[in-house]
């Protein structure tokens, strides 16, 4: 029997089909696995009135990653587990919260993909693939190694100071590393709308700010 004349085009226009389902990245977020990270070294780095003299905000990076121990230093820095859990609501962490909530969820924004990170497991939670740094509401983001968002429930203020206490904990991070480091505000509803679709976040959460991190330029 002949085949007939449409039936390669098709064919070709079911397999583009398919090619872009599975590239979008609702989709793409399974191709992601957990990370789990290495434990922090907490015995590296420069004392801490040194951190101090040194920190500074620098809005230009290589594009060039950051090892994953530099990244689990990072991040235990930020807003990690440092003693066990008591009669308090979860366990103790590197930055204080408001009434000990520890509401705020560190988004990482990685070259290869965004993940959520689990301080309690020390892991990177995959959320979506693909990289997306350019797309987090500041130019310099697109070159950065990480680029940390932090995330709250919408409703409460308080956490905008408990992200400044983390957004320090980073900075001082950066500066014993000799890496360059920014905070920034995410500007606009616009940008805040556009990086929650991207996290994928519920209606009630809100990205607050962001803060990237990664090696000086050459």
């Amino acid at each position: 029997m002949n085949t007939p004349v449409f039936a390669a085009p098709l064919r070709a226009t079911a397999l583009a089909l398919i090619v872009s389902l599975l590239t979008l990245p609702g989709l793409a977020a399974q191709e992601l696995k957990p990370i789990q990270l290495p434990k922090p070294q907490i015995s590296a780095g420069m004392p801490l009135m040194q951190a101090l003299a040194q920190r500074k905000t620098t809005r230009a990076f290589a594009d060039k990653p950051l090892p994953v121990q530099t990244i689990s230093n990072l991040l235990w820095a930020a807003f990690g587990v440092n003693r066990p859990r008591t009669a308090k609501q979860g366990p103790g962490r590197t930055a204080p919260s408001a009434m000990n909530k520890q509401e705020v969820e560190l988004y990482v924004v990685l070259a290869k993909g965004i993940y959520v990170y689990d301080a309690e497991a020390n892991l990177l939670r995959p959320v979506v693939a693909g990289d997306l740094r350019a797309r987090m509401g500041a130019l310099p983001a697109g070159q950065a190694a990480v680029t940390l968002v932090y995330v709250a429930d919408s409703k409460l203020n308080y956490a905008q100071v408990d992200v400044g206490f983390i957004g320090q904990n980073v900075y001082l991070f950066a500066a014993s590393e000799g890496r360059n480091a920014w905070f920034y505000a995410l500007h606009g509803q616009q940008d805040a709308v556009s990086v929650a679709s991207i996290l994928k976040l519920p209606a009630e959460k809100l990205p607050l700010h962001a803060q990237s991190v990664g090696f000086p330029p050459q």
